[in-house]
């Protein structure tokens, strides 16, 4: 069993590859797709229905690194946080794609087509907040713990800074939750070609934080062309499991 772990929120704007990120993390990988982005991942892939089968077995001879559950509603996501509960499961990773919609998902549940009274957004908050919790705390499980959580969000700007894109509170207390908050942008290179950049140190107007320390000694405030799989070989080294 390892004992390594990361939990971590990427941020940024749309189409900056927040999710072909979030591909790098060690499989066997659970992808939560809530809003279609792994359409075009170039992953071995699978598809689990959690409402109606119990997870896959783990891949033999690399048949899959991918396992996707495609998101519909909120009821959805809690169905896979207790089947990962139960510690009866193949995956090194988890990633929820992205938690800005998984939000929308939820109100959705909660108010339908109504505006969510405030109450309502009592319960919202509340309930999101427990997720992310119980996620990263599945890095501490008795029995199988996971290797990463990844929580991917859009940015916008709240309060003069580049957050990750939550409604509520919510969006103040999420970071601390989470050993790397990353955002991720593109620019480019000497050559002409896009470069992906994940900022992992406070800049600026940007939300970012590196509680491990080993990252920012190693690569600096900026990582180029990140790898997840990498970052968390880089923090435990000599304890990769593959």
């Amino acid at each position: 069993m390892s004992t390594r772990s990361l939990s971590m929120i990427v941020h940024g704007e749309p189409g900056v590859g927040k999710s072909s990120l979030a591909a790098t993390a060690p499989a066997p990988r659970l992808v939560l797709d809530i809003e279609g982005g792994t359409r075009f991942l170039d992953v071995k892939r699978i598809v689990w229905d959690p409402m109606n089968s119990a997870p896959p077995e783990a891949p033999i001879d690399g048949a899959w690194d991918t396992c996707i559950v495609y998101v519909r509603n909120y009821k959805v996501i809690k169905q896979v946080y207790d089947w990962l509960a139960a510690g009866k499961h193949p995956f090194r990773s988890v990633v929820i794609d992205s938690l800005t919609e998984a939000q929308k998902r939820l109100i959705d549940d909660v108010s339908g087509i109504d505006q969510p009274t405030q109450q309502n957004w009592g319960a919202i908050l509340r309930t999101l907040e427990d997720l992310v919790r119980k996620l990263r705390d599945l890095t501490f499980h008795e029995t199988f713990p996971l290797e990463t959580v990844v929580v991917i969000c859009l940015s916008h700007m709240r309060d003069g800074k580049f957050r990750p894109f939550v409604k509520g509170q919510l969006e103040l207390s999420l970071p601390g939750f989470v050993d790397v908050v990353g955002y991720l942008y593109v620019e480019q290179a000497p050559d002409g070609t896009a470069e992906r950049k994940l900022l992992i140190a406070p800049f600026g107007q940007i939300d970012a934080k590196d509680r491990t320390r080993v990252l920012t000694e190693k690569f600096g405030s900026v990582i180029v062309q990140p790898n997840i799989s990498t970052m968390l070989s880089t923090i435990f080294p000599g304890e990769d499991t593959e």
